[in-house]
């Protein structure tokens, strides 16, 4: 047998063998995310809290009229910031520094306001806050907003 040969057949038996240690892999891994769904969905058939995933907020816009307008209204498309809402833990994945937080409850009072601080990327609201609130988030003359449950 050639050198040659042995090589080729070293790299054959050495493809095998990693192949077959990836598949291994692949089905323990996907063992453990069978279990651990299969658990989180029998806390939830339970009645138990499961662990929250923060959930991404989706954000309407209108258009914000104060008495004094510090900007012209543009006609471009107005770019929606992304935020993240985790139990009372608000997260901000696009700057919204200077722009005011509000908290509006059903009767349209506002609990809760406050102008965002320049590199803020979390925000805790008040823990004493519980029910569902407007969240506003105005910037300029543009409010975006969106539905909560605290």
């Amino acid at each position: 047998m050639t050198i040659n040969k042995m090589i080729k057949n070293l790299f054959s038996l050495l493809g095998l063998f990693l192949s077959t240690s990836l598949i291994c892999t692949a089905q323990e891994s996907e063992e453990l995310v069978k279990l651990e769904l299969g658990s989180t969905e029998q806390a939830v058939l339970n009645g138990e809290p499961s662990q929250s995933i923060s959930d991404e907020l989706v954000l309407q816009v209108r258009i914000y009229n104060p008495i004094n307008p510090t900007r012209p209204i543009k006609r471009s498309p107005v770019s929606i910031p992304s935020l993240s809402l985790d139990d009372h833990i608000l997260s901000f994945n696009t700057s919204c520094d200077g722009c005011t937080l509000q908290l509006v409850n059903e009767d349209g009072e506002t609990d809760y306001s406050i102008i965002i601080p320049e590199n803020t990327s979390i925000i805790t609201l008040p823990l004493n806050l519980s029910g569902e609130y407007e969240l506003q988030l105005v910037c300029g003359n543009y409010c975006f907003y969106t539905y909560i449950e605290l």
